[in-house]
């Protein structure tokens, strides 16, 4: 039932003078705690890049290890600023070096592309001891914790001793297996870990080097081709020509087709190998020493990776701070890309990072001060824009709204003539002093 104005306790209010209370108060609460939390998430972390010293211009870093930490002082990521140092974390080390030559290759025919996949740790299928899978093993296998792998058809394994059989088959089998960790050889069950030292190399065969005057390393990936010249990009030099006939070799961070030719980027290791050497085909493994091993140096075409070190062992952070506070997984993608340091016999994460002359002992995958700048600007002009405008409302409500006898609020000079009935209602005394007629108790009553 609708209860009538008249009777209401508390009479309605003047919506817009009520609404506009409101909006400036929660504005004014939610532009202080902003102010508070940007303090940590912005301001200080923004304070601490312009004074740090990091250059703008990348180097380039390779990844040497990445450590497993139950207690850390330091972390390369954390998903959240105010908890990034309790718990566990991946601590990634970095070999931080100066830039290679970019080189642009010129009229290049009879390409070839060749891709060598390792091992994703991630999402290959693994036989769990535990659940009876390890019974029927057969190959070579990369065990963690009773979780095996089948590195059978990627890697080729050469090895001189292993551990006594451990039988994974049988009633006990996954009981006996349900621990083990290492590399293990395996044959219908019985597995025997392989001691070190061993070397594993990958199964990248069907290279086709016929033909072939250029042989660019870029991490898992080989590119091959028959080209007229080199010419370092930065000098304009011509720095090798088809005419020595031999076959120039690098190691590149990468490599793409352009108008004005193939252009590899940060190469180094430059170097230069008789044509005699390479067969119709070839594999990775055979490719990969050749480079280190047999082929000459020529530092005109790359600089050697030695000669660039600044530091041999620099700790990687994402940013600064070593943490995100978008809690969208970010760290879980950042430590799966640098965090590669072939242990899984994959090719080392490679990629440009960022330093300080003063301390060369911590590398930065992030760092643009530009947008820190922009972030530092809007994080600070918006809250306290909002904040003072949101204050000086406030204080021009409490010094221009009065409340009067009938509780309603108004602004100071507006006619008081607003009650809590309706218009045109009129209450008792107002009718009875305007009645003309009727009796004297009635009129003295009303006086």
């Amino acid at each position: 039932k609708k209860v009538a104005v008249e009777d209401l306790i508390i009479p309605p209010q003047n919506t817009k003078i009520c609404g506009t209370i409101c909006i400036c108060q929660m504005t004014l609460v939610l532009s202080s705690v902003a102010l508070v939390y940007l303090t940590v998430a912005i301001y200080m972390p923004s304070t601490r890049a312009f004074n740090s010293g990091i250059t703008e211009v990348p180097v380039m870093c390779t990844t040497t290890r990445a450590v497993n930490k139950d207690n850390c002082e330091w972390g390369s990521c954390g998903e959240w600023c105010l908890s990034k140092t309790s718990g566990a974390c991946i601590q990634i080390y970095v070999n931080l070096r100066n830039n290679g030559s970019s080189l642009t290759l010129a009229n290049c025919t009879n390409s070839a592309n060749k891709t060598c996949y390792g091992i994703d740790q991630e999402n290959s299928k693994k036989a769990r001891c535990i659940a009876d899978e390890c019974k029927n093993l057969t190959g070579t296998f990369n065990c963690t914790a009773g979780a095996c792998i089948n590195i059978t058809d990627a890697f080729e394994c050469v090895f001189a001793d292993t551990d006594p059989p451990l039988k994974c088959s049988g009633r006990r089998g996954k009981i006996t297996c349900i621990e083990i960790a290492g590399l293990f050889t395996c044959t219908r069950g019985t597995c025997r870990k392989i001691r070190t030292p061993y070397n594993c190399d990958r199964r990248c065969v069907d290279i086709p080097t016929r033909n072939k005057n250029i042989v660019l390393l870029s991490g898992d990936k080989v590119y091959l081709s028959q080209c007229q010249s080199a010419i370092d990009k930065e000098t304009q030099l011509e720095v090798w020509n088809e005419e020595e006939d031999n076959v120039l070799m690098a190691s590149c961070y990468n490599i793409q087709n352009t108008s004005i030719g193939v252009e590899a980027v940060d190469c180094i290791n430059g170097s230069t190998l008789d044509k005699n050497v390479l067969t119709d085909l070839t594999n990775f493994t055979f490719l990969s020493h050749l480079h280190v091993a047999v082929a000459k140096p020529q530092k005109l075409i790359a600089p050697l990776e030695q000669e660039l070190t600044i530091w041999n062992e620099s700790r990687l952070m994402i940013n600064l701070e070593g943490c995100v506070n978008t809690l969208q997984d970010e760290c879980r993608d950042f430590l799966k890309d640098f965090g590669k340091d072939g242990t899984d016999h994959n090719a080392r994460a490679r990629f440009p990072c960022f330093y300080s002359e003063g301390n060369k002992e911590i590398a930065v995958a992030r760092f643009n001060l530009e947008v820190t700048y922009q972030q530092f600007l809007i994080a600070s002009i918006l809250p306290s824009v909002l904040f003072v405008v949101s204050c000086i409302t406030l204080i021009l409500c409490q010094r221009s709204v009065v409340v009067g006898d009938d509780a309603r609020m108004r602004f100071k000079g507006c006619a008081s003539a607003d009650t809590i009935l309706p218009p045109g209602s009129k209450n008792n005394s107002q009718h009875n002093l305007g009645d003309g007629g009727g009796g004297g108790t009635d009129s003295v009553m009303a006086l």
